[in-house]
């Protein structure tokens, strides 16, 4: 067995032997999916105690605006002053005083809180008195609602590239989630294999490993073997989220939507409370809606070519990891404190930081220059060409990009060989770029 390949295994096996590798394999997909809908049920978790008091001087909006899920009307204050209700509620918590002025001064409707409501307990009530006085102004112009219903329209464009249905926003979500990963792969394993070397060196272990093996060896073991561990961790990853997909799909499919969980804004266009006889016919909508949406989702996950996408993955994983993890290691054997590399590690970081700041642009826009520069420059190519492959890309572009990668992978090991066989050695000096310049000329 070469010297290499033992230090591969050696990198390999210790690193998967860690329970902090088992720890992660396990949690990540649960961390990341807590990352991406945290935010969205936070987003979506409204005060289902937030009341409102209705003082009501027109006598048209008593009883009619609907209870939902943000707020709940309170209709035993309408026909007493508005003053003397916002006493008896000032040091009220979750509690609105809801004023409705006479119908000359109607525009000018007041809510009173001690505390913020926030806006989805104003969205709900502007737009329940929206409703009811669009309908009381079109029976006042005699405007027949039945007729205004049957000549509204709800268009919807699909999406066709290339005759195969697609979904634009899936696309920038599955595009942003594969870039964002290889992000975080590429920094976190770069920087173990940077440590790892600096942990060598600081206890001179270094000194004793290198009378058998070559730097260069040892530097090629070390990035080989930290990249077969994150190559590990993603295939653990990426098993896991399949199959919880499959448990998923299997258990929404055997299960009946039930509609009552579903908060459907168009329930309360009317402004009048829902008759008993038209909740059947309500519910089958929502039920085919929430229906469609799933059935939407999967179709989306079916369509979707998997094989370009993960073999497009691994191959940027890959190769931005090599990349990169050359040029961490450099820096690790440069240094003998870990202070001491935040000089080096911002040029050398700054294409990826540059990378997930255009990100939003890439994927408004993915066949712009901008977008086609950035995935074929090697540095910035394993997250702007992630971003686009989603949406389609020719073919001539993605073999450019990952040609000229493989190169620079080549031409950066190179280089960053020359700084670790000089450095490695190197104690008690202050390292400037100067220096570094140096290194890569020594013979």
């Amino acid at each position: 067995m070469s010297k290499i390949s033992l230090i591969i295994q050696r990198e390999y096996i210790t690193r998967v032997r860690k329970k902090s590798f088992l720890i992660i394999s396990i949690l990540g997909p649960l961390l990341f999916a807590g990352l991406i809908f945290a935010p969205m049920l936070i987003a979506g978790n409204k005060n289902e105690n937030q009341r409102v008091v209705v003082v009501d001087e027109t006598k048209s909006f008593c009883g009619i605006l609907q209870n939902n899920s943000t707020v709940h009307f309170d209709y035993g204050y309408c026909n007493i002053d508005v003053n003397a209700v916002k006493k008896i509620f000032a040091d009220s918590n979750h509690v609105s005083v809801l004023y409705i002025p006479k119908e000359e001064q109607i525009m000018q409707i007041q809510l009173y809180s001690k505390d913020d409501p926030g806006n989805d307990v104003v969205d709900a009530i502007q737009y329940q008195m929206n409703n009811v006085l669009e309908r009381a102004k079109m029976k006042a112009e005699n405007l027949d609602q039945s007729m205004i219903d049957k000549v509204k329209s709800d268009i919807q464009v699909k999406d066709i590239v290339g005759n195969k249905v697609t979904d634009t926003s899936y696309n920038a979500v599955l595009g942003y989630a594969c870039s964002f990963l290889i992000y975080i792969f590429i920094f976190l394993y770069s920087v173990q294999v940077m440590r790892g070397v600096m942990e060598e060196k600081i206890s001179r272990i270094v000194e004793v490993i290198i009378s058998s093996v070559r730097p260069f060896e040892l530097m090629m073991g070390k990035v080989i073997g930290v990249g077969l561990v994150g190559f590990t961790q993603f295939l653990i990853w990426l098993i896991l989220c399949f199959g919880a997909y499959q448990v998923g799909s299997a258990y929404y499919q055997g299960q009946e939507i039930n509609p009552k969980n579903a908060v459907v804004e168009q329930t309360y266009k009317t402004g009048i409370p829902v008759q008993n006889d038209n909740m059947n016919a309500r519910n089958k909508i929502i039920k085919e809606s929430m229906s469609g949406g799933l059935d939407n989702i999967d179709n989306m996950l079916r369509s979707t070519n998997w094989a370009l996408v993960i073999g497009g993955f691994l191959f940027y994983f890959l190769g931005g990891y090599l990349l990169y993890s050359a040029l961490f290691a450099a820096i690790g054997s440069a240094v003998d404190q870990e202070t001491e590399t935040q000089q080096f590690m911002l040029p050398v970081t700054a294409p990826l930081i540059l990378s997930i700041i255009v990100m939003s642009s890439i994927i408004t826009d993915p066949h712009s220059s901008m977008a086609v520069w950035f995935s074929i420059i090697p540095f910035t190519s394993p997250i702007a060409m992630m971003a686009r492959i989603p949406f389609g890309i020719p073919v001539w572009q993605l073999v450019l990009s990952m040609a000229i990668l493989v190169v620079s992978i080549f031409g950066t090991i190179w280089l960053a060989g020359k700084i670790y066989r000089v450095g490695l050695l190197m104690y008690g000096k202050k390292i400037t770029y100067r220096e570094l310049g140096k290194w890569l000329f020594y013979k």
